[in-house]
C-alpha cells in the first residue's frame, strides 16, 4: 500500500508532522474554524496542537493563511451552488427561504419591533395573537371596578 501524499505538503510548517497538517488542511476544507481544525488534529495525528498555536501558524505565513481561506471559502461555494441547483429544480422553500433572506423588505415573513436596544421578530400569527390578547384584555362599553363596586 502506497503513503498517501500530504495535501498542500509545500505549505506545510516544518514543526508540523504530515499527519497532524493532513487534519488540518481536511478541516479547513470542511469550512472548520481553527479551534475545531486543533482539535481534530490533535486528536487524530498523536500529537497535541492547540488553537492559539494553529492561529500563530496561520497568522505567521501569508501562504497558509490564504490556503486555509480559500480551502473554508470552497465549502460556502458549495452550499451557495447546493441552493441555486435546487432552486433551478423547482423547490419552492428553497426559494422562499432565500428571498426571505436576501430580500426581507418585500419577502420576509416576521417583523422587526425595537425598544431598549433589543430587536425581537414577529410572525404574522405571533402578531395577530398579541393583538388577540389585548382586545381580549380590553372591554368594551363595560366598566370595570376595583373589587370594592367603585369605578
Amino acid at each position: 500500500m502506497s503513503r498517501q501524499k500530504t495535501p498542500y505538503s509545500g505549505f506545510r510548517p516544518k514543526h508540523i508532522n504530515e499527519a497532524a497538517w493532513r487534519e488540518i488542511v481536511s478541516s479547513w476544507e470542511d469550512g472548520l474554524s481553527d479551534r475545531e481544525a486543533a482539535f481534530r488534529a490533535s486528536r487524530d495525528s498523536g500529537i497535541y496542537i492547540t488553537e492559539s498555536e494553529l492561529k500563530e501558524i496561520v497568522a505567521s505565513d501569508e501562504n497558509i493563511s490564504a490556503l486555509k481561506d480559500f480551502l473554508q471559502s470552497d465549502v460556502i461555494s458549495m452550499a451557495k451552488k447546493n441552493i441555486a441547483g435546487s432552486i433551478r429544480e423547482g423547490n419552492v422553500s428553497t426559494s422562499k427561504w432565500l428571498l426571505e433572506r436576501k430580500a426581507p423588505n418585500e419577502y420576509s415573513t416576521k417583523a422587526s419591533v425595537a425598544f431598549e436596544g433589543a430587536v425581537v421578530g414577529l410572525t404574522m400569527e405571533e402578531k395577530q395573537a398579541e393583538l388577540d390578547k389585548l382586545l381580549d384584555d380590553f372591554s368594551f362599553g363595560e366598566e370595570k371596578t376595583d373589587g370594592e363596586g367603585e369605578v
